[in-house]
Formats: structure tokens, sequence, C-alpha cells
């Protein structure tokens, strides 16, 4: 069986390659109004992004929205590296955009009685038993910080909601308080990484380390993104007796037929792999060479997805895929938990996932400004009244570090894909802002407006 899903995976990559080479769309797209989207409104998504390769801001990029479960809109921008043109298979790094992924394992899991979102996370990884808290003292009183006990233990649902404390290295150069610079200190000592690098050893090893490690602030109290869905990752592995990898593969992969979805890049596919670059956002465009990267606390490697021990498979950042493929996993939630005839979860736990907020008065702020709320795996849009705007109240979406975006929206049936490979992070929100604004402006059936009453 193992042998058949390869050869098929081989005859569908040859077809993705060949067809750009031939000219034919192999990913099939409708015509926008049949399914109430308006194509001269899409057209302006081309003046955006082709302006924004033209200034040299990015190198390129894809954008998919698909709509009642059809492609309406699949374009590509700019080039994929320095000669070679973006194609619509072009393999990107989605970096965090893997932990909406681990989180559907996490929750297939809990849909089996394996496991429950009150576990405590210590009953699977020892460590993590009777965490403390790093707290800063007042310069000059002695130590610049003690460590006191947590209030609670952490459980899987403070993992899947970002409110476990922990946190992620890298968050040092963006925040740059003195608790997360201790931290960060704590984390580098200990050989903590942020998972999009050449890392050593196994995300088992890691997860240990991190468990002795003090936390950022008391389970339950703060939205603190980090590497909690790392640590969800190792939970998978101990619950299934799998690795992640395999994993993945058996139960989300090949149900999904996401057949270009990996930790590491076969061989055969290594050329398909966009090239990472860094951008100014004023004209100076240039593209990152293999060797590890340093910036402020961010340790990465670009050529992590094809370089290095291969052994590591980060469930908070660590996959790479094509706009295609998410875009299949994206319909599997849209449908409540099912595609093509597959059923991944049921619909009262994609439910459960993506439209329930999950942290309560907490605001998940940390890409987004206030009035989006978390459910377990990702952002929820509960008040269109803020800065940042998906286009309806129930939208829920996430994005991974080198400028890869999603977003989800059940009362449009649409689901919207942005994927680039930019460092740093912050200038693509500008092009995913008004990206999604006129992804929203497209619909020209809204079932929002059918709500209105006529005067």
């Amino acid at each position: 069986m193992k042998a058949m899903h390869q050869i098929i995976s081989v005859l569908i990559s040859i077809l993705l390659f060949i067809a750009p080479v031939f000219g034919k769309d192999f990913f099939q797209t409708v015509e926008p109004e049949s399914v109430g989207l308006s194509s001269q409104r899409l057209k302006h998504i081309d003046r955006l992004m082709t302006n924004f390769v033209d200034e040299k801001k990015i190198g390129g990029s894809i954008v998919l929205i698909a709509r009642k479960g059809k492609l309406a809109y699949f374009r590509v921008f700019g080039r994929a590296d320095i000669d070679t043109p973006m194609q619509k298979n072009t393999i990107f790094r989605i970096a965090s955009m893997t932990k909406p992924i681990t989180c559907v394992a996490v929750m297939q899991l809990y849909e089996q009685g394996r496991i429950l979102l009150s576990d405590p996370v210590a009953k699977y990884i020892p460590e993590f038993a009777r965490p403390k808290v790093l707290m800063m003292l007042p310069e000059g009183a002695g130590p610049p910080y003690k460590l006191i006990p947590a209030k609670r233990e952490i459980t899987i649902r403070h993992l899947l909601t970002n409110t476990s404390g922990i946190s992620y290295r890298f968050l040092a150069t963006w925040l740059t308080d003195s608790r997360h610079k201790q931290l960060a200190r704590f984390y580098e000592d200990a050989g903590i990484f942020d998972g999009v690098s050449e890392i050593e050893g196994t995300i088992g090893e890691m997860a240990r380390k991190l468990g002795r490690l003090p936390l950022y602030d008391h389970p339950g109290e703060v939205f603190e993104y980090g590497l909690s869905t790392d640590v969800l990752g190792r939970v998978v592995e101990i619950v299934s007796g799998m690795t992640l990898d395999d994993y993945f593969h058996q139960y989300i992969f090949e149900p999904l037929k996401m057949n270009d979805t990996y930790f590491y890049l076969p061989e055969d596919k290594r050329s398909r792999l966009s090239a990472l670059w860094i951008t100014d956002w004023k004209g100076h465009l240039q593209k990152m060479t293999d060797d590890p990267k340093i910036d402020g606390t961010f340790v990465h490697s670009p050529s992590y997805p094809y370089k290095g021990p291969q052994t590591f498979y980060s469930g908070g950042a660590g996959l790479v895929s094509t706009a295609y493929d998410y875009f299949r996993f994206c319909q599997m939630l849209l449908n409540n938990g099912e595609f093509d005839g597959v059923r991944l979860l049921s619909p009262k736990t994609v439910e459960l996932m993506t439209a329930t907020n999950h942290i309560n008065e907490l605001e998940a702020t940390f890409i987004h400004s206030k009035g989006w709320k978390f459910g377990l795996g990702f952002a929820i849009e509960m008040d269109r009244g803020q800065d940042v705007d998906s286009g309806s109240v129930g939208a829920y979406e996430w994005a991974g570090i080198y400028s890869t975006r999603f977003s989800i929206d059940p009362r449009e049936e649409k689901i919207t894909i942005m994927l680039t490979q930019t460092h740093p992070f912050n200038y693509h929100i500008d092009v995913w802002d008004r990206l999604t604004t006129l992804s929203s402006s497209a619909v020209i059936d809204s079932f929002a407006a059918k709500d209105i009453p006529n005067p």
C-alpha cells in the first residue's frame, strides 16, 4: 500500500511539473461569477501584487481564493528564485502555518478519547510537572529575577490556545522587555530553537528541556505566542506511538491528497522550493544564502527543509507546502471536517476549534488588533470594528514567519491564501491587509447582505 502511495505521489508530481511547461492549467479554476465573485474586482489583486513585485518589496507570490469549494482565483507573481518564475506548484516554507495542522492531529486523538483538553501536559511529558514562572525584580535589588511556583499545571488546552506561558526565543527581538530577554537567555543556554533551522536531535529531546525551564507567566493568564505547538507535536508522537512526520502523512496528508507537504523535501522536489528573500521594503531585495542566520534572537536557516540532520519535526514551524495543498486542508475545515469523501474531524470538533473563543477576556493581539480571539489553533475575528478585518465575524486565520498567511471565512464560504518567502515578517502585513480587503470586496452575493431587510 505504501509503495502504491509513493507511485501515485510521483505521478502527481510529474503532472504538476509538466503542466506549467506546456502552458496548461492543471489547477482548474471556475469563472468567479459562478461562485459569487466579481472578475473585475479580482483584477485589483493583479495590480496590487504586481506592484509589490515591481517595487522589489517581494520576490514573488501566489494568491489563491476559493469560494463554495471551487478555485476562483489562482495567480502567480514574480520569481520563485533569481532565474525561476513563480509557478502554481512552487513549494514554500509555511513555518507557523504548520500549527493548525498539528492542532488537527491533536483533535483527532481527542475525538478518539485518547486525550482530554484538561489533561496536564506532565501526564505525557513529566518534565512539565510543577512549573515555575519567571518574575523580574527591580534593578539594584540583588538578583535580577526569581522563580515562583505556577498557580496551576499546563494543560493540553493551554498549549492549543497559546496560554501555556511557553514563549519563543525570537520574541526577545520583537518585545524588548526584560522578562522576554531573560527568558531568551534561558532558551539559548538550553539549546532551545524556534523550529526553522537545521536542528540536531528530536522534538522529544527539546520538549523535555523546555519542560524544565520557567514560564513567561502563569498558565491561562496571558496570550503568549510560543513553542506550545511544538510541545503538542511531541504529545501526538507519545499518544500515537508514531513520529509526527509519519502521523501527518498517514492521517492528514494522504487522506487529503496533500502530496507536496513535508517536513523535509524529497530530493526530486528540491528544485520547486522558493528562495527566501530579505527586504527593506524600500526597493532593496536580496536572496538569502543557505548559511544559518541570526537576526537578534531569531535563529533560522533558509536550507532547513533539505539540509541538516532532518530528525527534528517541529509541529509549530517545520512544514513546507504548496498553495493547492494548503487549500485542500482549509477546505476540509470549511467543510466541517470532510473533503472529497474523507472525514478527518467531526463538525462539532471543527466548531470547537474555529468558532469558539477559548481565551475569554484575553486578546489574540500577537499579529492582530483587539477584537480577535483564539480558538484551538486559530485566531478568530469577533469584531469587525477594529484595525485588522478579514471580512466577516467568525473568519479565522493564521500566518507563517516567512510571510505566508491564510484566512477561512465560513459565512461567505471563502478561503484566501497568500504565500511569499519574505523576511522580515512584519513587512508582509501591509500586503495582507490590502489583499483581504480586495478578497472581501470581490464578493457580490454576500450572505451577510441577504440578512439586511429591504427598506
